[in-house]
């Protein structure tokens, strides 16, 4: 496997830090125990209004985790890149489009990479 140069390292990270940025801006975010970082299922899928289709489609895609907060409100939770992956298909983010296709970019590179190994 390819590894990224650290000027694709930072462009990736560049563009997961953006996608994020307007994730966190309508939707609070949590880290686990473990250090995952969770979106709160029900407001995220409130703040990106899909069409009824794709939102059906999402949810079976998603894999939502059952989580105690603090207060102790139990919520279904989602990783943070299953959430990021959602943004592009919501009108209400519109750059996300071109940030998902800057994380494409680099997947199929170290495809390539890989292929040619």
């Amino acid at each position: 496997m390819r590894e990224l140069s650290p000027e694709e390292r930072h462009e990736m990270t560049a563009a997961l830090d953006a996608l994020a940025m307007q994730l966190a801006a309508r939707v609070p975010l949590y880290w686990d125990e473990a250090g995952t970082v969770l979106v709160p299922l029900h407001p995220l899928l409130n703040a990106l209004e899909l069409a009824p289709l794709l939102e059906a489609t999402a949810l079976t895609l998603l894999h939502p985790r059952s989580r105690t907060l603090a207060h102790g409100a139990t919520v279904l939770m989602v990783p943070l890149g299953e959430a990021l992956a959602l943004l592009a298909f919501s009108g209400h983010f519109p750059d996300a489009l071109v940030q998902v296709t800057r994380i494409e970019a680099f997947e199929h590179g170290a495809q390539e990479g890989r292929r040619r190994e």
